[in-house]
Parts: C-alpha cells; sequence; structure tokens
C-alpha cells in the first residue's frame, strides 16, 4: 500500500479547557504550551494533564482501501471515523492500525476525529501530550499488502552475495491471479529482481521466498548501507498496489565466548539510553528534531542507543538507519505491578499482547534495531505475580513476530529486595517479608530471577557492573550488556564491558537531558561536617528543577564535561579539555545523588578576589600523565586516576594549559584562556536552508562571547530572539532549574548558551536576531524553499 503523511492541516481544541479550534500541523505536543500549576510553577516537571481533540477532513474514494496509522498518541486514544467509533489505544507510546475502509464516503468530505484523554499521573517522566508523532494514511486496491505485513531478513552475507527472506502477506477482497514484482534498488540503481505470478484467494494469503543481493554492502555503525524493496501488484492490467520498505543486509550474533559480532566482526555497544522528549519542542517527534538528537549523540561517541522505557517513534528509528546507530528497543515500564497510580499497568494484562506485537511489526525491517526489551526495572523480578510465566510468554510472542532479533530486558536485580512491611502487618506477616526478600545475598537473588531471566537472548544489567563476575560464573553461557550505568561509575562499568566477551556494552543514564524525572542528577555543596550524608535523595527536589539533569548533552544538545571524559575513554588520542572548580568551593564537600557528574565548567575566568588563591582543574584522558602550564609556567603534573588527571594550583588570570604525554612524547594539548567583558549575543544556524513544509527545523545555537569571540561562561543573561519570514518554536537553555516561561520568546542563557529552533511554512528568506541589553546584537538569515 502507498503510505501518504497527513500531519498537515489538522483542527486542534483543548476540550478540558473548553477553547476554540486552531489550524495546526503535526506532531502536536500541546502539554508543552499548557500553564503551569496553579502556583505558577512546573510540578516537578509535569504539566496538568487534558483532553484534547483533533478534527481533519480527507477526500476519499470508494473502491479503494484505506488504513489510518497512528505512530503514537498520548493517551488513550479515541478514533471517530464519519460519526462511527473505531476503536481505542490506551497505549500512548506504541503506533496503531484502524481500518477506515467500510465506512468512507465517496460523494461527501470524510471526517476524521481523534481524541486523546491521559490519565494524571500515568509516568515517571515527561510524556507530552496528544498526537506528538506523525499520523500517515495508507492507501491500496482490492489486493494489497497492508502496513506491517511485509518482513525482509538477512538469511547469510559475504561480500560476493547476500541472502534475503522475504515474508509477506496478501490481503484480497476477491479471489485473484495477480503478479507480483520485487526489485531491490539502491543509490545506483536496480540491484536486483524477482516477478513470479500468484494466486490468491479472499482473506490473507502468506508468502515467503529468498532474494539474492550480488556484491552486497553491508549496514554497520561506521557504514550505514541501506536499500528499498519496491513491491508492485498487477492485477487485471493494472498496478493496483505499491509499497517502498527501506532494510539493510546485516548479520547479528552473540554469545558468551565470542560476544556480539555484527557481520562476523566484533563490537562493543557504547551506549545510552534516551527518552523521548526533545526540551522546550516537548514529546512532539519532529523527523529533524529526532535526527539532530541523534547526530549529536553519534559525534559524540555513541553507537547504540537505549530507547527508555517505550517504543520511540518512526522517525527516531529512520534516523538511526541512516545514522548507523544500533537500536535495543524497550516496549514498558511496568507490567502489573505499577509504579505510578495510572501507568501502563491497569491496561497491562488485557493489553500487552496487541502492543508487543505493533512494536515488532512496526520495527522489525529496521537494521538498526538488534533486540527487543520486555521491560524496564519490572517489580516482578521478585519472583512474585507470575513473573516467570509472563517473561516465557512475552519473550514467545516477541519471536513470534521476528525471530531474527534478541528477546531481553533492563533489570534491576535490586528490585529483589525492595518489598516492605506495613505498620499494620502482624509479626509473623513481617517475619516472611524479612526472610524472603531482606535477608538475600547477590547468589540467591540471580536464583530468585532466574526465572524472569530465562526466556531472554541477553540479560540486561541496571547498575550491576559490580556482578558481572558472580553471574558469569553461575551461568556461563548467559550474554549481558550493561543497560544502565551511572556516568560517575563509568570507568569501572566500561572496563567490566570492554574485557569481558559475555559483556556486550554499556549503556549510561542518560545520553541526552530529558525533562521530568526532575533534579535525579542534581548536586550541592557543603561545608565540611562530621555529618554530611553520602549522597542526596534521588526524588527530594523542588521547583525550580524540572530537568533530569544527568545526560551527556544537556536539553539544547551542549555537551557537558562527562561526555568528554566518557569519549577520552572510548577513543583515543582525545583533546586533554580543561574543567575547573569554581575557586569559591576550594574547601568545600560535592554531594550529589551518585547519578550526578562533578560541578566543573570548561572556565578559566573569575573575578579578581580569586587571584592568587587555590584552585582545583582536571581532564579526562588516557595519557601516562598531564604536564600543566599556568601562563607559560609548568605548575605541575598529574597521572590519571580512572580517567581523570587533576592537580591544585593558584589561579591567575591569563591562560591554562594541558598537554597528554604518552611514551615519553607529547601528542595532543588543549588550553583554556581568561575572557574579557562579555560583549556579544552570537547566533548562527545549523543549516542555511530548510524545507517550507512546517516539518523540517533549523537550530540555532546561541552563545555569549567577548570581543574576541570567546564564550563567556559564568555571566548569563536574558537573551530575546525574534524572527522574521518564519515560526519561533521555542528558545531556551540547558538550565535544569530554569523559571523561564516557554510561550515567549526570551530565556536567560545557561553556562553562556541557549538554543532557539524555528521551522517555515512558506519560502523566502528568514530573519532571525538574537539581542540582549547592554551586548551587541547579532542576526543569520536562513533560506525557506
Amino acid at each position: 500500500m502507498k503510505k501518504t503523511c497527513i500531519s498537515k492541516d489538522w483542527y486542534f481544541k483543548n476540550v478540558t479547557q473548553n477553547t476554540d479550534y486552531v489550524a495546526i500541523d503535526l506532531p502536536h505536543d500541546y502539554q508543552i504550551k499548557q500553564p503551569r500549576d496553579p502556583q505558577g510553577n512546573w510540578s516537578n516537571g509535569f504539566f496538568p494533564d487534558t483532553s484534547g481533540r483533533y478534527v481533519k477532513h480527507l477526500s476519499l474514494e470508494k473502491g479503494k482501501h484505506y488504513i489510518l496509522d497512528l505512530d503514537g498518541a498520548y493517551m488513550c486514544t479515541h478514533i471517530m471515523f464519519n460519526e462511527q467509533f473505531l476503536g481505542m489505544h490506551p497505549y500512548g507510546y506504541t503506533p496503531y492500525l484502524v481500518d477506515l475502509t467500510p465506512h468512507v464516503f465517496d460523494t461527501i468530505t470524510n471526517k476524521l476525529i481523534i481524541t486523546t484523554t491521559p490519565p494524571p499521573q500515568s509516568t515517571r517522566w515527561y510524556s507530552g501530550n496528544g498526537i506528538y508523532r506523525d499520523v500517515f494514511l495508507w492507501e491500496g486496491g482490492a489486493v494489497r499488502i497492508e502496513p506491517w505485513d511485509l518482513f525482509i531478513s538477512t538469511v547469510s552475507a559475504s561480500e560476493q552475495s547476500a541472502t534475503i527472506r522475504v515474508k509477506y502477506t496478501v490481503s484480497s477482497d476477491v479471489d485473484a491471479d495477480a503478479s507480483m514484482r520485487f526489485s531491490v534498488q539502491n543509490t545506483d540503481g536496480t540491484v536486483c529482481e524477482q516477478a513470479f505470478e500468484l494466486s490468491v484467494t479472499a482473506g490473507k494469503n502468506e508468502q515467503e521466498f529468498l532474494l539474492q543481493v550480488p556484491s552486497p554492502s553491508l549496514w554497520d555503525t561506521e557504514h550505514p548501507n541501506l536499500y528499498t524493496l519496491c513491491t508492485q501488484i498487477i492485477w487485471q492490467g493494472e498496478t493496483v498496489d505499491e509499497s517502498e520498505t527501506v532494510f539493510g543486509v546485516r548479520t547479528v550474533t552473540a554469545d558468551a565466548k565470542n560476544g556480539l559480532l555484527l557481520n562476523g566482526k566484533p563490537i562493543k555497544l557504547r551506549g545510552g539510553c534516551v527518552h523521548h522528549d526533545h526540551g522546550e519542542l516537548g514529546a512532539a517527534a519532529f523527523p529533524a528534531a529526532e535526527y539532530r538528537k541523534l547526530s549529536k549523540l553519534k559525534q559524540a561517541g555513541f553507537n547504540a542507543i537505549r530507547c527508555t522505557h517505550n517504543p520511540s517513534s518512526l522517525a527516531f528509528l529512520e534516523a538511526c538507519d541512516r545514522l548507523g546507530i544500533i537500536v535495543m528497543d524497550e516496549a514498558f515500564d511496568c507490567w502489573n505491578l505499577g509504579k505510578n497510580p495510572f501507568d501502563y499497568h491497569i491496561f497491562f494484562s488485557d493489553w500487552w499482547e496487541r502492543d508487543l506485537s505493533y512494536m515488532v511489526l512496526r520495527d522489525r525491517n529496521h537494521p538498526c534495531v538488534f533486540s527487543y526489551s520486555i521491560g524496564n526495572e519490572i517489580w516482578e523480578i521478585n519472583g512474585t505475580s507470575q513473573a516467570a510465566e509472563i517473561s516465557q510468554k512475552m519473550s514467545d510472542a516477541v519471536r513470534k513476530y521476528d525471530d531474527t532479533k534478541f528477546v531481553t530486558a533492563g533489570i534491576q536485580k535490586h528490585f529483589v529486595k525492595l518489598n516492605y512491611w506495613e505498620d499494620i502487618d502482624p509479626e509473623d506477616y513481617r517475619a516472611f517479608i524479612q526472610k524472603r526478600f531482606k535477608e538475600v545475598d547477590n547468589q540467591r537473588i540471580n536464583e530468585i530471577a532466574r526465572g524472569f531471566e530465562k526466556p531472554l537472548d541477553l540479560v540486561g544489567g541496571n547498575y550491576y557492573f559490580d556482578r558481572y563476575a558472580l553471574d558469569h560464573e553461575m551461568y556461563p553461557d548467559r550474554v549481558l550488556w550493561g543497560s544502565e550505568t551511572k556516568a560517575i561509575k563509568f570507568f569501572r562499568s566500561w572496563a567490566g564491558a570492554r574485557d569481558n566477551r559475555f559483556v556486550l556494552g554499556d549503556f549510561t543514564w542518560t545520553a541526552y537531558d530529558n525533562l521530568g524525572e526532575a533534579g535525579a542528577g542534581r548536586t550541592t555543596w557543603e561545608a565540611p561536617r562530621d555529618d554530611l550524608p553520602r549522597f542526596l535523595n534521588l526524588n527530594e527536589s523542588e521547583y525550580p528543577w524540572r530537568n533530569c539533569y544527568q545526560g551527556d548533552l544537556d536539553l539544547c544538545g551542549f555537551r557537558r564535561p562527562q561526555s568528554y571524559f566518557r569519549e577520552s575513554i572510548w577513543r583515543a588520542d582525545t583533546q586533554p579539555r580543561i574543567f575547573v572548580t569554581h575557586p569559591a568551593h576550594f574547601s568545600d564537600v560535592l554531594i550529589g545523588t551518585d547519578w550526578h557528574w562533578y560541578d566543573v565548567d570548561e572556565c578559566w575566568t573569575y573575578d579578581d578576589c580569586y587571584v592568587g588563591r587555590p584552585i582545583r582543574v582536571e581532564t579526562y584522558t588516557g595519557a601516562d600523565f598531564i604536564a600543566w602550564y599556568v601562563n607559560g609556567k609548568e605548575v605541575g603534573r598529574s597521572v590519571p586516576e580512572q580517567g581523570i588527571a587533576r592537580l591544585e594550583t593558584v589561579y591567575e588570570k591569563g591562560s591554562i594549559r594541558a598537554v597528554a604525554y604518552r611514551d615519553g612524547q607529547a601528542y595532543s594539548e588543549y588550553t583554556l584562556q581568561t575572557t574579557d567583558a562579555l560583549s556579544t549575543v552570537s547566533v548562527c544556524a545549523e543549516k542555511d536552508h530548510i524545507r517550507a513544509d512546517g516539518r523540517d527545523l533549523c537550530y540555532l545555537p546561541i552563545s555569549l562571547t567577548d570581543a574576541q569571540g570567546r564564550l563567556v561562561v559564568l555571566d548569563d543573561r536574558e537573551i530575546t530572539c525574534t524572527v522574521e519570514g518564519g515560526e519561533l518554536l521555542a528558545v531556551f537553555s540547558g538550565n535544569p532549574r530554569s523559571e523561564d516561561d516557554v510561550n515567549r520568546n526570551r530565556c536567560h542563557t545557561f553556562k553562556g548558551h541557549a538554543l532557539a529552533i524555528l521551522r517555515a511554512k512558506a519560502a523566502g528568506e528568514i530573519t532571525v536576531t538574537v539581542c540582549a541589553q547592554g551586548l551587541q546584537a547579532s542576526t543569520v538569515t536562513i533560506q525557506a524553499e
């Protein structure tokens, strides 16, 4: 069937607030533009949930077959078509197909109504609201291949030839003799073809054949080569159905002896976990937003992403295909035992099989997808509530639809011990809880979790790297991966993956900052005293915290210090970039949540009162040692410990330089300079042309600089962004505690940075001007075509 994006020209009404209809284009996250709570606060990163109504009018033909494809809407989505109720889909993260055909009008306009009504407290992170992903309409004839009914997999591949298996189902309204034509194409043209005659009966007709691709260009993380399978069905002399399916040719195997092999070559997963929002775009999954986020992560060294903790958008997977990023797909954050009052657990028992099938059927042709996770940190890991039985059923369900990829889960084994008694419980019940859940060692935890883990091909461990050896000793054939690890412990967690073939890789929590889970990466400085806590409580952040603040990249995509730390471990010979603790905190103690990073900045500009006072500097490196120079004079040398070379010196204005040595030879260096007074607010466009389709986006990084163009880190200002000829969608910073209003065209910078995002709906020149009081303004132009 032919797919058309129908994400433009909708009417929208906020039902809860009884607003008038407005014309919009999708993706559309109306929650991001909602008012704050009654006190004007963000309420810990969450907004009030409201109901939205979307209306679109369609001109359709009788005799054609039409299927609505809703890639994601949050949540409890109701579909009405020409006054007919066609279905309800509760989950906010899986795609949903609806057959419109029986109710199509051909003499008058058709009316499609989609309503979203999310319950309160339905997620642990920022969910978004409404139709936040694309909507498609599939159109086909009486004989057709319907969406998700064609599956392409690689049987074998070498330099000379690849064997591709194509499984497909022909849906037919009649008994028919049809001609099937398949051709594989790449950027050079047609690679191979196959055609044959096919007799089908009314209903579903399952078929399968093998296709030989000569001299295949394989898909991998460095060379993400793609092909397109073009399909035609010819009946009664006419082409009644056609489609295109993008795929990649690659083989993947994993075992405890050889590790992960991609096209027969070993690879370690340099992974990160990401939620689905895009800062002040909210959850709106613009293809350009997905591509930019993933491009930034690939540039920072990641080659794999875990979609946490829900299936991603189609646009996300398409970007990973093109960029060469491996995806660990994930279905659910809970099963029958919930984590929020109205999260997916209230639907799980009735819907899990359908939602799991929706994820796998949509995603299985993407070469980036290596595995399907059936859950994250599931409470049932403690062996209760039919854990083993459900795990087996879900694993079998995945393999029913795709037996070529791994089944896995992100497992938090600490949850085995997290059952508690209540004050009202009698002593004998308390004793049961104590013995069954509390008095267990790591070996017993593994035994309890065994039933849950047995059906899995890969076992993901959340914060489990220090137990890899025990797990391997107990289950020597088991294949592991670090499904969540902490940045501050990355040196050791990566060593656990790097040095053990049975561990496929390491996925940091998180790779890119997100809304919600507010303040989980926060820190505080305290004067030394005996009763200081070791860590901050993860769940005690208060307003104005609204971001998680754990990402290697901040909410705007600017790299945080931990990103450079990670890159220095993954890649040899990186520059020894310099990060500095503010001299005001030289004698203080930093306390964080354990998901935090050190409170350092890439800055050598401090007030005159700090001249001559002690200061701490650090760099992230694999060098043998670092030589440090202040204003050209060597002030010390330091040997890195667990990837970090630190030095205490005395602050002087001017410059500080770090020189990295290996085997007695200097191989890289980096210099930080004291900047002059803040002079200019600068803006640049990441691309100078965008499509005037309302969907393409242009990102514009904003920075505060001195007269020489050097970034000024510690003098943040409120900036204003005006756009002529285009639409400003957002202007914001990575500040996790920002109190800026998302509905305005101004914000405060954070560590010298901010970001503007715009789009265009008409061709022409777009002019963007950014200014701040007392500073020189900057202007940039973009062409919309």
